[in-house]
């Protein structure tokens, strides 16, 4: 017999905690063997409005013919290639699953049952949600009026007991990224004891518009770190799934690699990422092209009984003033788009509205045009 810890007294198999409805089972897109059904808009997800770069799409078709062999669990080439542009050690580089898996890593590193966490509301809910299913306690704290961190108030929601300070910028649901001042004093002011977890999944959008990367000034934190992005965005790999981290090294990523499984980020993802990473030409044309078409969507929105957050992600998040937001999500879906809506921050709701191909933005202007009235 191994191990010296106490029974814990169950009796069934599965922890009782996974078996709790907490959070809602994500429910997709269904799909037949031939694909996504392309007569219905997918705004309510965040897919990018364009294909992978020619050249992604040749390297995963090349990479393929190897489909027999396992892929480099280390990813050498594709970590090797964000190191030269950073200055990430590769050691310090980690690889997920999209970086929803790297999320919920940095749950599993830091978060032991009775452990505290501060996160911003409303956010991405991975964290939440591994944050609960590790018996931890959390503080969720406000996003600002117009849809960014509230980092003194996170600040100050910090306890002894605190381990993980988490950050979304660009924030999902909302849109708004943080300043440099705002991640300056989160850097300096997050106390050791915890780690800072910047979830920038966005990041590309922001920078490209004069934001800031959390990266640039991360040098200056004594404490743990680490700074999740992914493909899945502005690179257009979403089913893919790749996801990377850069951390502080040292005792993160220690614990990164001790939990993490083997093989999860497939040979033609690699390569894939690898390609994307290097196509400089075709980010700039997504970046571009989704950036206007972000800025129309919100000129067409204006004079409208609504509010549109300010956003540097390839979506918006506009708030009815008096129509529900459930109400104009299914005239979407009559439409054929399916747009998300969210209980936030009162009872009409809001709506996160993917940025979409022109024909798709015209037909949803024209719902909510229909829906909303003129303000």
């Amino acid at each position: 017999m191994t191990g010296t810890t106490a029974k814990s007294g169950r009796t069934g198999a599965i922890r009782p905690a996974l078996l709790e409805t907490r959070f809602p089972t994500f429910i997709p897109s269904y799909e037949g063997e031939s694909g996504p059904d392309e007569t219905l808009g997918r705004l309510n997800l965040n897919e990018a409005i364009f294909p992978p770069s020619d050249a992604a799409i040749a390297a995963a078709r090349d990479a393929l013919a190897f489909s027999h062999r396992y892929p480099d669990d280390f990813g050498t080439a594709l970590k090797s290639e964000l190191s030269t542009r950073t200055g990430i050690a590769p050691e310090a580089i980690h690889l997920g699953s999209g970086s929803s898996e790297l999320l919920f890593a940095a749950v599993q590193i830091s978060i032991e049952a009775g452990d505290h966490a501060v996160l911003p509301a409303p956010t991405f809910p991975v964290c939440a949600k591994a944050i609960t299913h590790a018996g931890g306690r959390m503080t969720q704290v406000p996003v600002r009026a117009d849809g960014a961190n509230d980092v003194d108030a996170m600040l100050a929601a910090i306890t002894a007991e605190t381990r993980l300070f988490y950050l979304c910028t660009p924030n999902n649901p909302t849109g708004a990224d943080l300043s440099a001042d705002d991640l300056a004093r989160a850097i300096a002011n997050v106390p050791d004891q915890c780690l800072l977890l910047i979830d920038e999944a966005y990041m590309e959008f922001a920078v490209a518009e004069g934001g800031v990367d959390a990266l640039s000034l991360i040098g200056d934190r004594s404490g743990p770190w680490m700074i999740t992005r992914t493909f899945s965005k502005v690179y257009c790999l979403s089913a893919l799934r790749v996801g990377y981290a850069f951390s502080s090294g040292g005792d993160v990523s220690q614990a990164l690699n001790q939990v993490r499984a083997n093989f999860t980020v497939s040979r033609p993802a690699l390569a894939a990422a690898l390609a994307a990473l290097k196509d400089d030409d075709y980010l700039r044309h997504v970046l571009s092209a989704t950036i206007n078409a972000r800025h129309e969507l919100a000129k067409g929105l204006s004079g409208l009984a609504c509010s549109v957050l300010p956003s540097r992600a390839n979506f918006l998040t506009v708030r009815p003033h008096s129509v529900s937001a459930v109400k104009l999500a299914a005239q979407a879906r009559d439409a054929g788009l399916l747009v998300q809506a969210m209980p936030w921050p009162d009872a009409i709701g809001s709506l996160r509205l993917t940025i979409g191909t022109p024909s798709q933005n015209e037909t949803l202007l024209a719902v909510l045009r229909a829906g909303l009235g003129e303000g």
